[in-house]
């Protein structure tokens, strides 16, 4: 008798802590589907609006954006964006007054865009070179070494700025003195994503055949290469409990 009401209060006290465990490595933000064949992907902002508080759907808004396809980067802060299109438009919005509160017109295709040390300095990859512009939408400065950008990602406490070319190229450059640091061939022709760990300010790209290589300012040699699909890495969201990426088929 007491050797069944050992294990059951073992049993209970394994699902309490699987229970526990599980919840603490969830991250907030993010959308649980109810069943294994949902997909989060298709839910739609109507359904998202509908499912949280009165204040928080108060808060909801829509912008037209023309000539696009459109892209967005979020400030860390998380008042500010900036929203970069094909068409050459770059807009910083303030998302709290949903109002604009600067724009440039580049005339040419704008394939990234990030903000620096705050929301009045914006780098902007566009065909050729990499811009950087204030807040009032003139330019400051033209990164020639940065060739054919397609990706950007600024190290907030490393005040570098770094770039992912369409030849396979990454390259940083520090913001504070304009100096260019470093750059490291890849090796695997042209990243389809970029990505940044936020506690070790490592970088993560994605490549064509399905890695991705982990890569720092002071090595010419990857941290590290991860196989983690066997079609190209799109999507990356870097941890350090839980890394994960997404594919072209839609599986993470």
């Amino acid at each position: 008798m007491m050797r069944r009401q050992r294990r059951r209060e073992q049993h209970v006290r394994q699902t309490y802590n699987d229970t526990a465990a599980r919840y603490e490595q969830t991250d907030e933000g993010l959308l649980e589907p109810e069943t294994p064949t949902e997909r989060t992907h298709k839910t739609q902002q109507k359904a998202i609006v509908e499912a949280t508080s009165a204040n928080a759907a108060a808060n909801a808004w829509r912008k037209a954006l023309p000539k696009g396809p459109y892209g967005i980067n979020v400030a860390r802060t998380g008042r500010h964006a900036v929203c970069y299109g094909a068409g050459g438009r770059v807009e910083v919005l303030d998302l709290h007054r949903n109002v604009r509160t600067a724009e440039v017109r580049c005339g040419e295709v704008c394939r990234a865009a990030t903000f620096l040390h705050d929301e009045t300095m914006v780098a902007v990859a566009q065909r050729k070179y990499v811009y950087v512009y204030d807040q009032d939408g003139a330019e400051v400065h033209r990164m020639a070494k940065h060739l054919e950008p397609e990706h950007l990602s600024y190290l907030p406490f490393h005040f570098l700025l770094a770039s992912a070319g369409h030849a396979g190229w990454l390259k940083y450059n520090d913001v504070s003195t304009g100096q260019f640091v470093a750059e490291h061939n890849t090796k695997a022709g042209a990243p389809r994503s970029l990505a940044q760990n936020p506690q070790t300010a490592v970088l993560c790209l994605g490549h064509g055949n399905g890695v991705c290589s982990l890569w720092s300012p002071a090595q010419s040699k990857p941290l590290a290469r991860l196989l983690c699909h066997r079609g190209a890495v799109l999507i990356q969201c870097p941890s350090v409990r839980t890394p994960s990426t997404r594919r072209r088929l839609g599986r993470v």
